[in-house]
């Protein structure tokens, strides 16, 4: 009976991309869940994940039900030897194609780090007799190079003969070369050379007395001493010569070894903490997840606990506690910048048994981190969001940091939210599933208060810190530009004192808008409907969304009029007047422009910690997590800026970040104060912030999403359609938009199709329907057979599909 598998492959215009395919007897043995394979897509030749392998019989109706009735083509290669992808991870992709419309390939590809991901060569070989050619004297000396070296990489060619392109292609075409296409991994293992003993350190030592050369001698007895020693460090410390080493190889006494180098993040010990004993509330907190470790309630336990409360250090007990039982733990944050603070603290306790994961590390590390954990050398992880698919085994805790924080989502294709598969996975393995914050989102503490979570409270600050004075300041009222008169005096008596300050601004660049005095119009962005965000830094106007970039104008490119007004103030701008007001003050910036380069964010907070800046001047990356003993004024300077926009989460966002960022405040010794200036005091998102009523806060959010039918009391997905004809988009979303109608339940709300809020991005125009939904079976079902409504030639020419369950924002 052949085989068949089902395989995920990149099709960007279908609902999931899986196809069937004939399993060749030849690759049977091979062809398992989990592994890539090259497959023929068209007339091409696509990279695939295989899925599932069954007969034909039990295959047929499957996938994209080719097993039934079309006659299959079979696969052409197989590319790993053992699958990158656990049984487990691979039944995660399926089950969120299946609800949730996520493409398995996509969302398998970004399980891996980049130097596991394979990439296309072309392989370039000799394919003539030895007699001679008709070549020009260079086109022979490519010709020679490629003969004496074999099957070369087509990429190697170019880098000894930048111009030699052209020529390869001629003689391809001629005959007198071949080429190859293969798929091999971006990156390798690093490997590093070692010297071996081949005897026992007494037979070592007894065999350098009786040499006679001094640096042989010293090299045996080092290796008796260390053991295996790379050699470049063998060489440096005995002052030996290599052919002295190979001399002791041809003795019998050392060998040669290339093993494998771990590229380990470095880790700033400036940010550990001494041990602590805990409070009566954290030890009640770590029983709690003990409790549930040892089989007992396994809801997932929602830590609510007050900036300074000592979260991270229930976290520490609760994954010592996991490890005890013989088991691994997973901890997720939300920031990069975060990152180097928590691993600090986890590698203080759990040392080598500790792995790192984020986008900010270099590619080898990523690679050998994640090698470490799925050879099992690791049992605690922690990361960011695509950390949430290391693959551990047998996983007895995960842990989410900040669990409200909307970072967590992906908000491009494959879109998926880390505390969605966070809880699957922990219920695939038994584990514990904590979430932590000071300020839950509203549809986790919506769930605690339903009894879905298990709700664990941390309501008090540790040791003798306590929660800072919250002052604040009325800009309607009070003058003075970006920095109010209230906020300029405090700065300059935390200067005096010689104590710290941070300042959030949530918007980067020098300003988000630049105006025409006479026409009123803003320069906005050719290729998406925003305005253009001024860089005084380097004289540039930038579009956030796209990238595009273009010089400051000096004139109005609508009316040409040359007074033209930079509205607003982001980082740049505060960092300006800073630097203004308190010349003598040595400020820091935060934000996207200032942490691009590798090791920025660890490099700046690491700076800041030890006392090298005065003023941390940042975006929302600075506004959680930070534990700056000596930072005793936090800065809000404009705490309102986001309740203008159409966002249902607008006010949770606000009230989430202006306590966050004023938990930074008198963490230490020294007491704090909070300074939020805001044109909205009165704004109940900013009260309860500033009262720090919490509960007054969820009340009032939750009368008003209970009245515009938003989470928790309905589900959202989205359906997005885009392409570079408006009409074209519009009538696409209208057809799937009435089918959808027609197909879900009296009780759900269709709204749309509708411009998306922003219209217009990457010279595409977008539209969008809004599904609200409590109970709607087999949605995801619906929303694909209501895709067909999409003929297949137009969605592969000219529409793009998006489709979101849950999304974060509805922009």
């Amino acid at each position: 009976m052949n085989a068949v598998a089902v395989v995920a492959v990149d099709a960007p215009y279908e609902p999931d991309g899986r196809y069937s395919y004939l399993v060749p007897p030849a690759l049977r043995p091979k062809v398992v869940p989990g592994v890539r394979v090259v497959v023929p897509f068209g007339r091409r030749r696509l990279e695939g994940i295989v899925l599932d392998v069954a007969t034909a019989i039990e295959a047929a109706g499957t996938a994209d039900e080719a097993a039934g009735g079309r006659l299959l083509r079979p696969i052409l290669e197989v590319l790993d030897d053992e699958p990158p992808f656990t049984p487990e991870l691979v039944r995660l992709a399926v089950h969120l194609a299946e609800t949730r419309l996520i493409p398995p390939y996509r969302l398998l590809l970004s399980m891996l780090p980049p130097a596991v991901k394979t990439e296309e060569r072309r392989l370039i070989r000799w394919n003539g007799d030895d007699g001679p050619i008709i070549a020009l004297p260079e086109e022979a000396e490519v010709l020679e190079w490629i003969r004496d070296r074999g099957p070369v990489a087509l990429e190697a060619i170019l880098r000894r003969f930048p111009a030699a392109g052209p020529i390869v292609d001629d003689f391809l075409e001629r005959g007198w070369l071949a080429e190859a296409r293969v798929r091999k991994p971006r990156g390798r293992t690093k490997t590093v050379r070692f010297a071996v003993p081949n005897a026992a350190a007494p037979a070592l030592r007894e065999a350098a007395a009786s040499l006679r050369g001094i640096r042989q001698r010293a090299v045996l007895e080092t290796l008796a001493e260390r053991g295996p020693t790379p050699v470049a460090e063998l060489l440096r410390s005995t002052g030996a010569s290599r052919s002295s080493l190979e001399a002791l190889v041809d003795a019998g006494w050392i060998r040669f070894e290339a093993r494998p180098l771990s590229r380990r993040p470095e880790v700033d010990a400036a940010w550990r903490r001494p041990a602590v004993e805990l409070t009566d509330d954290q030890k009640a907190a770590v029983r709690a997840i003990e409790g549930a470790l040892d089989g007992g309630d396994r809801r997932p336990i929602l830590l609510h606990g007050v900036t300074g409360s000592g979260k991270t250090e229930v976290y520490l007990a609760a994954i010592e506690a996991t490890l005890a039982r013989g088991r691994t733990a997973l901890l997720l944050v939300p920031e990069i910048a975060l990152t180097p603070m928590m691993l600090a603290r986890v590698e203080q306790r759990f040392g080598d048994r500790v792995a790192i994961l984020h986008s900010g590390l270099g590619a080898g590390e990523r690679h050998d981190e994640w090698q470490r954990i799925r050879r099992g050398e690791a049992s605690v992880v922690v990361g960011a969001r695509s950390a949430v698919f290391a693959p551990l085994a047998d996983i007895g805790l995960i842990v989410l940091d900040e669990e409200h924080e909307a970072s967590y989502k992906q908000e491009e294709t494959p879109r998926y939210h880390a505390r969605e598969i966070a809880r699957w996975r922990a219920a695939h393995h038994g584990a514990v599933f904590v979430l932590g914050s000071a300020t839950p989102s509203v549809e986790s503490y919506a769930l605690a208060r339903a009894g879905r979570y298990r709700l664990v409270t941390l309501p008090r600050r540790v040791g003798s810190a306590r929660l800072p004075d919250v002052r604040v300041v009325d800009l309607r009222k009070e003058g003075g530009g970006l920095l109010s008169r209230p906020l300029r005096e405090a700065i300059a008596e935390r200067l005096r004192r010689g104590e710290q300050v941070i300042l959030l601004q949530n918007r980067r660049g020098y300003a988000p808008v630049v105006l025409c005095r006479r026409c009123g119009r803003a320069i906005e962005c050719p290729h998406c409907a925003v305005t253009l965000t001024y860089h005084r830094a380097d004289g540039a106007l930038r579009c956030h969304y796209c990238g595009y970039e273009q010089p400051m104008v000096d004139r109005c490119p609508f009316c040409g009029n040359p007074h033209l007004i930079p509205l607003g103030g982001g980082t740049q701008r505060v960092e300006e007047a800073l630097l203004h007001s308190f010349p003598e003050a040595r400020v820091l910036r935060m934000d996207r422009d200032t942490t691009g380069r590798r090791g920025a964010h660890a490099e700046l907070l690491g700076r800041f910690l030890r006392g090298e800046a005065d003023i941390l001047v940042g975006t929302q990356m600075i506004a959680k997590g930070l534990d700056i003993p000596r930072v005793t004024l936090v800065g809000i300077v404009l705490a309102d800026a986001r309740l203008g926009l159409p966002d249902f989460r607008a006010a949770e966002r606000t009230f989430q970040l202006v306590t966050q960022v004023a938990g930074r405040a008198g963490r230490g010794e020294l007491p704090g104060e909070v300074i939020v200036q805001t044109y909205m005091p009165d704004h109940p998102s900013i009260r309860a912030a500033v009262t720090g009523d919490v509960a007054a806060f969820f009340a009032a959010e939750l009368a008003a999403r209970k009245k515009g039918a938003y989470p928790p009391f309905y589900r959202l997905a989205v359906v997005q359609v885009d392409a570079r004809d408006a009409r074209v988009a519009r009538e696409a979303l209208g057809a799937v938009t009435e089918r959808l109608r027609m197909a879900v339940v009296p009780e759900t709300i269709v709204v749309g199709p509708a411009p998306a809020p922003i219209p217009k991005l990457r010279d595409r125009f977008r539209f969008h329907t809004l599904i609200k939904y409590k109970q709607e079976p087999e949605l995801a079902s619906k929303i694909r057979r209501a895709l067909r409504e999409i003929e297949r030639p137009v969605r592969r020419q000219e529409v793009a599909v998006t489709v979101d369950f849950d999304p974060e924002t509805l922009f």
